[in-house]
């Protein structure tokens, strides 16, 4: 193969995240949930009763798209909204048990992705693997000006 038979790195991991996003879908919807909500769900295991200002800041998705997301899963059951008590202006995210019945089997789905995507390498591969994203992750974020840019 040649050089203008190579793809390029940038294609490449366009092309896996394609497949890693279209992988993810199929595992979320085989339990019921969107692409996204696995992600929302799991964040809020740890930090259960945020704005969704939060939310979006920490998994680096713009708040109209938790906004939407956040309303959707509350039509079906995933979480429900309340005022916070000192600040009746801010809408607090809460899991319902219906979530919280979800979470090992979502654990379990992003295992199953992960082993999916790595599950060809060796231990030091996927070591190499993750050191050589975390150095391409950082400097796109030095040179978009830090996260945010094309991050959601």
């Amino acid at each position: 193969m040649g050089d203008a038979d190579r793809p390029t790195v940038g294609h490449l991991l366009s092309r896996i995240c394609r497949l890693t996003r279209g992988r993810l879908r199929v595992k979320m919807e085989a339990i019921g949930l969107h692409r996204g909500q696995g992600l929302v769900l799991s964040y809020l295991w740890h930090n259960d009763g945020i704005p969704s200002a939060d939310i979006a800041r920490a998994l680096r998705i713009s708040p109209a798209t938790v906004t939407n997301m956040i309303k959707r899963m509350e039509r079906g059951g995933w979480i429900e909204r309340r005022p916070d008590p000192e600040d009746q202006r801010v809408l607090r995210v809460h899991l319902t048990d219906k979530a919280r019945s979800l979470k090992e089997e979502v654990r379990a789905s992003f295992r199953e992705l992960e082993e999916e995507i790595t599950g060809v390498l060796t231990e030091e591969e996927e070591e190499a693997l993750l050191s050589i994203l975390a150095k391409v992750h950082s400097r796109l974020l030095d040179v978009s000006g830090g996260p945010g840019e094309g991050e959601r």
